[in-house]
């Protein structure tokens, strides 16, 4: 599987994941084969660019759950951009409270942990992306924190509407990696935010939860890149956990030129003291999103690599693994143990999906006939 840019597609190229409009209407499935009304198609779509399968590789799987997110991001982008649009435009809060309202239905007390996969970002798109993407999170990590529907839906709409101000960022900011900013720049940015939190205050009737969850959010961002970040003593779950889903997807966000963090490191960095976030908010991520699945491949901090055989509520990094190498089974919450096996990576393909393996169902099914504990792996 690679990523090909737009202008480089050509006719018999097969897609790697599939397309859809809008409306969450399918236009071209996984194996289809491009033609040129089709890479024509794909243009006008403004993607910059799709995954196309190599010529003889097999379609890698893709569980319904994943299917199911790729469509709802393409039309949760569509809807966001449509409802930033009202507001700026008429000062019409409905089509954003409408999408929020959509978003908590899917992912506010989802059972399990969900599925949160990143897709390719332009500059054109990273906004909509980007608050779409930490209003999924925040719903799904809120919705461990409390069960107020009201508050939900604060936060929520808080996720959607924090960079609404973006909207007017020169065009040039827009095209810069966060890295090449200067100071100034960044300050730029950070008035962009408040200009947009005003409007909200002045053209829309958002409850003020919602404005409040905004103006604490950007105040942050603000403190952090000039290196004031400060422990507050009586956190705001709202807050917390908005800032934990803004901060978890900038880190992930797969954008032309930056290189991601996988979801791992992301967590582990957010995790240490020095970030300063509620450990609670930082729980209710681990417990709402999968980060450490079973079943799937980690590399380890000695060198060897591994699968995922249970997870660890108490802490996702420490959780039971077998180990190519030795094929033996490893509990990672032991002490001596996790100094040796430390998780290092999850690992994933290039278009951000874990790679999973078969050895855990034949782990599974050697623990079913008692036979053996530890199963034997060919070669």
């Amino acid at each position: 599987m690679k990523f090909v840019a737009t202008e480089k597609l050509k006719p018999g190229m097969r897609l790697a994941k599939p397309i859809y409009n809008r409306t969450g209407v399918l236009l071209y499935d996984r194996n289809t084969k491009l033609n040129r009304q089709g890479i024509v198609s794909i243009k006008n779509f403004k993607l910059i660019g799709v995954y196309i399968l190599e010529p003889a590789e097999p379609l890698p799987p893709m569980t319904e759950e994943d299917i199911a997110f790729e469509r709802f991001q393409t039309m949760g982008v569509f809807s966001l951009r449509d409802a930033m649009e009202a507001i700026v435009d008429e000062g019409n809060i409905r089509p954003a409270e409408r999408l929020a309202d959509e978003i908590l239905r899917r992912y506010a007390n989802h059972p399990g942990k969900i599925t949160f996969t990143q897709n390719l970002r332009s500059p054109e798109d990273n906004i909509y992306k980007h608050s779409l993407n930490t209003a999924i999170l925040a719903a799904a990590i809120y919705s461990r924190l409390a069960s107020d529907p009201d508050r939900q839906k604060a936060v929520v709409m808080a996720a959607l509407l924090h960079d609404l101000g973006l909207l007017e960022l020169p065009e040039r900011l827009k095209q810069k990696r966060a890295a090449e900013l200067t100071p100034d720049e960044q300050d730029v940015f950070d008035k962009c935010r408040e200009q947009g939190h005003h409007l909200l205050l002045e053209k829309t009737t958002t409850d003020s939860s919602v404005t409040k969850n905004i103006a604490m959010l950007i105040k942050d961002i603000r403190d952090r890149h000039d290196g004031l970040i400060s422990l507050s003593f009586a956190a705001d779950m709202q807050v917390e956990a908005l800032k934990i889903s803004y901060y978890f997807d900038e880190l992930t966000a797969m954008k032309i030129g930056d290189e991601p963090k996988s979801d791992i490191e992301a967590y582990t960095i957010l995790k240490h003291p020095r970030q300063h976030l509620n450990s609670q908010a930082m729980t209710a991520l681990s417990r709402a999103v999968k980060i450490v699945p079973v079943g799937c491949c980690v590399s380890f901090t000695n060198g060897d690599k591994g699968i995922v055989l249970t997870e660890n509520e108490d802490d996702i990094l420490r959780p039971f693994v077998l180990s190519f190498r030795s094929n033996k089974i490893y509990n990672l919450a032991e002490g001596k143990v996790y100094e040796e096996f430390r998780i290092a990576d999850v690992l994933k393909t290039m278009d951000n999906r874990y790679i999973m393996t078969d050895e855990y169902e034949k782990y599974k099914q050697a623990l079913k006939s008692g036979k053996e504990k530890i199963i034997r792996l060919e070669g």
